[in-house]
């Protein structure tokens, strides 16, 4: 009975958490879009800063909205203190270890930043950020409920969320979170992630009947007819890809040289992308509407190449100038325009009209490699299509263009980004619990310790009573001078200990994480180490090689559990 009890209470808990996240989702994620949506519609609709430019009216208001986003985020990033906007990296970091917790400040204000640069028309994404908001809405959520599901699960039904009510596709939402975020299935994991993510899909068709993001013909040609042009188009795929996180990383790169206060970058990045967007309206805010456009075939050659060259420039430019935003969308469209591009050089050419399905393999294959889910990019095809052919034609694109941009460039850009911060996801949790754990935490004060003035024979009688073989010398304020073992003490006799210590004894500093101890050990012989703090030489303590093989035992443990479970 008292396992009944404690099963039916966590099925509730489960039904319960996995619920109000899902409905928090859906709600947030059609609100931020309809939001972007409606403010994008006012700009289009604008007058403001208009002037007659031969003969033809030109409105500026693109750079007026756009001064107005940077305005916004500037006094949003000074208000909350954020050093940082925070977005999915951070999400998958803090899926992977306890120590350094999402901040649920940063989350919500960096949501915040990203919904008023996309209104104001800045050439950004909106997945991204309602990602992070779905696991900082987790985290947020497991403060106040008392269960035995971890906070990496909490997490992940905040993400699988966002991804199901974005896309309309459930399934997915479960995949990107394990795929993506989590990196391995997790038992207890699937079934709260799953009410989620069915909760905001469920949801966001019930409370926004129209909201309907891709519109994709579920016809498919003959996949004899599709599947060699995949093949051959792959590379181009993967170089768009690799090509638009190159943009990413060298904007923020040159934003952070640059000797200008980073207050005046977002409002550098407005008005070069509100003067583009004058000329070239298409890549201004989430670009949906332009995605499908391009899907339907309505871009010529000339349009389709200049889109997809602003696009990709003016999302460097804003994300990397502080205008926040997501990198997913931009990879949509990046992947649509390329698609559209070669399938409509193939008409050109001679060759079958494939133009379509071309375009949306080339969205999926783009978008997988730069958030790293080729499986969850595959899904939301076969989601949004219902077409089965539909997904094994992309899947082709998919996978070999996600092959090529991992061997080229890494997982995927938030993984390079977490690597631009020494953390290496694909070493596991593993290795990310040993290089965040001191060893400072594990000194303890069994160790023999006496003054340099000390002679051999009293330090012996020391060491003989507490059962040592090794003592460290210290001086005033604990000051750590060296080491001597029960040999040495021997010798010296009735003379003065500092002329027999070694002064240079392989030590560890107690800022030191596990991993990098268990480098040093590894050229260790003796009873213990002194554990040294590095800026004042002030002894902390010692470690015997079986306590910091019992610490690590203790992180593998604990890591491999949270998977296995």
């Amino acid at each position: 009975m008292k396992k009944i009890r404690e099963a039916l209470l966590e099925v509730i808990i489960i039904l319960f958490v996995g619920g109000l996240i899902g409905a928090v989702l859906a709600l947030v994620s059609n609100l931020f879009v309809t939001g972007v949506q409606w403010f994008g519609q006012q700009r289009a609709d604008s007058t403001l800063l208009s002037m007659t430019l031969g003969g033809h009216t030109v409105s500026f208001s693109s750079v007026l909205f756009l001064w107005a986003a940077a305005a916004v985020v500037v006094f949003l990033k000074t208000s909350f203190g954020i050093s940082r906007w925070a977005g999915p990296a951070d999400s998958m970091y803090a899926a992977h270890q306890i120590n350094e917790p999402l901040d649920i400040k940063t989350g919500l204000a960096s949501t915040l930043a990203a919904f008023t640069s996309a209104s104001g028309g800045a050439s950004v994404g909106q997945y991204g950020p309602i990602v992070h908001f779905g696991a900082t809405m987790g985290i947020w959520v497991k403060r106040f409920i008392s269960s035995r599901l971890s906070h990496e699960i909490y997490l992940g039904c905040g993400v699988a969320a966002a991804i199901s009510a974005g896309f309309n596709a459930p399934i997915a939402g479960i995949v990107f979170a394990h795929e993506a975020i989590l990196r391995h299935i997790s038992v207890r994991a699937v079934a709260p992630i799953t009410v989620a993510s069915i909760t905001a899909s469920t949801l966001s068709q019930r409370w926004f009947p129209h909201s309907t993001t891709f519109e994709i013909s579920n016809i498919v040609p003959p996949l004899a007819d599709i599947v060699p042009a995949l093949i051959v188009l792959a590379p181009l795929f993967s170089l768009a890809a690799i090509t638009f996180m190159l943009a990413l990383r060298y904007s923020a790169q040159s934003a952070a040289k640059i000797n200008v206060s980073p207050l005046a970058l977002p409002f550098i990045a407005a008005t070069i992308c509100g003067l583009v967007g004058v000329w070239i309206p298409e890549i201004l805010g989430l670009g949906i509407a332009s995605i499908n456009n391009m899907i339907a075939g309505e871009f010529s050659l000339s349009l389709l190449l200049t889109v997809l060259i602003a696009k990709l420039l003016m999302t460097a430019l804003c994300i990397g100038f502080g205008l926040f935003g997501g990198v997913f969308s931009p990879s949509l469209f990046i992947g649509v325009a390329v698609g559209a591009l070669a399938g409509q050089l193939m008409i050109t050419l001679g060759f079958n009209d494939i133009a379509s399905i071309v375009s949306v393999a080339g969205m999926a294959a783009v978008s997988a490699s730069v958030i790293g889910a080729p499986v969850t990019a595959v899904l939301i095809v076969l989601e949004l299509t219902e077409s089965y052919q539909y997904a094994v034609a992309v899947m082709i694109a998919v996978m070999l263009c996600s092959l090529i941009t991992h061997r080229l460039f890494g997982n995927s850009f938030f993984d390079r980004q977490l690597l631009d911060r020494g953390i290496d996801l694909l070493k596991g949790r593993e290795s990310i619990a040993l290089n965040q754990l001191a060893v400072g935490g594990f000194a303890n004060q069994e160790y023999v310790s006496a003054s340099s003035e000390t002679s051999g024979d009293t330090l012996l009688q020391e060491m003989k009573a507490r059962g040592h073989t090794e003592a460290y010398i210290v001086g005033p304020k604990n000051l750590f001078l060296g080491k001597v073992t029960i040999y040495e003490a021997i010798e010296c006799g009735t003379q003065a200990i500092s002329n027999f210590m070694d002064t240079r004894p392989l030590v560890l500093h107690s800022h030191d994480n596990l991993a990098e101890a268990m480098v040093k050990v590894s050229k260790f012989v003796g009873e213990s180490m002194p554990v040294i703090n590095l800026e004042t030489g002030e002894l902390c303590g010692c470690l015997q090689e079986g306590a910091l093989f019992q610490a690590v035992i203790d992180v593998q443990h604990q890591a491999r559990s949270l998977e296995r479970s």
